[in-house]
């Protein structure tokens, strides 16, 4: 009987980072160059599509920073929110919510008095959708004896300038570094190297591989993508195989990104995905009468078009779905929505 493939599923995880990360030593070098003196003051934009490996670069070379906190905006995406996580990942104290966002300020100001702190603001463009502005604008101007850091991690925009106040950028000037796409041969040997910890011997077909990353070069996706196919074979995972479970992948792709989020988002995805077979086209409209459906079939409360219309913007930022918008008309702003795939 054939050996299943997967025999560790530990290279093929998200959350797994191997000590070399390849192709990128441009990115690692730059950014160990802003904080290799002993100022830590300085700020940092880093910018780049899904899964080219930002997070697990700026994880990596900043390791040796002992006072240090990370803030994934995805899941705290206001002011508040925020400073919560900071405080708490430098106090190592659960900090509740009767707290009033000056409050937070203070307490912030007074714990980093004389430590030298760097402060990680990972998927930069949800806090900017709300007070994420006044956030950064307060943490350049925090004076305290100790010095402040900020890395701004997004994988939306390339340019800070247009999405922040000109005081905030003025008061930010951060210095940035930009993550290109891996090419289909580097998301390659990337995915082989993973592959080879991960999996039995021959039991992975290049052609299937190959299939993989000539389709996406988001290693989050095509780890996802792989390991699924491995899940689902107790032999050899063939070209073919890897084909049949693309849509299955994605979808587990889909569902690690939208695990922290509400179920009016993934209702409001469901609506876009089943819209998707149906029609070449989709406005919000739709979307939202085809969300008050399933609403009805889940016995869920509707939300109002306002919040539903935010919740549409999480999912471009996600980039599980593409958006047109157009200007004018009786409606003001509209979208045209469609799928994004592998």
């Amino acid at each position: 009987m054939p050996e299943p493939p997967l025999k560790d599923p530990t290279p093929l995880q998200t959350n797994y980072i191997p000590q070399n990360i390849e192709y990128r030593e441009q990115e690692i070098e730059a950014l160990r160059d802003v904080f290799s003196n002993e100022s830590v003051s300085q700020n940092l934009f880093i910018h780049g599509p899904q899964g080219t490996g930002k997070t697990h670069v700026t994880h990596l070379t900043l390791q040796e920073i002992d006072n240090k906190c990370y803030v994934d905006c995805s899941k705290h995406d206001t002011q508040y929110k925020a400073l919560k996580q900071v405080l708490q990942q430098l106090t190592g104290e659960k900090i509740g919510d009767g707290y009033h966002t000056s409050d937070l300020q203070r307490k912030l100001v007074e714990k980093t008095g004389v430590l030298d702190t760097v402060v990680i603001l990972d998927e930069i463009d949800f806090l900017l959708l709300n007070d994420g502005d006044d956030l950064l604008y307060f943490l350049t101007r925090m004076e305290t004896r100790g010095q402040t850091g900020l890395v701004l991690i997004s994988s939306n925009h390339e340019d800070l300038k247009n999405k922040i106040e000109e005081r905030t950028y003025s008061s930010l000037q951060p210095r940035r570094i930009g993550f290109e796409p891996y090419t289909a041969e580097e998301a390659f040997q990337i995915l082989l190297k993973r592959a080879q910890k991960a999996l039995t011997d021959q039991s992975l077909q290049k052609a299937a591989l190959t299939y993989i990353t000539a389709t996406t070069q988001n290693i989050t996706a095509g780890l996802y993508w792989l390991k699924h196919a491995a899940e689902t074979t107790n032999s050899v995972i063939t070209e073919s195989h890897t084909q049949d479970v693309q849509e299955q992948a994605f979808e587990k792709y889909a569902g690690h990104l939208l695990s922290h989020f509400s179920e009016h988002h993934r209702l409001l995805y469901q609506a876009v995905q089943e819209l998707d077979v149906e029609n070449n086209s989709i406005n919000t409209g739709d979307i939202y009468t085809r969300y008050e459906e399933l609403c009805k079939t889940y016995n869920e409360n509707t939300l109002s078009k306002r919040r539903l219309s935010d919740f549409l913007k999480h999912l471009e930022l996600l980039d599980l779905i593409e958006a047109e918008y157009h200007y004018g008309g009786q409606e003001g702003k509209t979208r045209d929505v469609k799928l994004a795939s592998l």
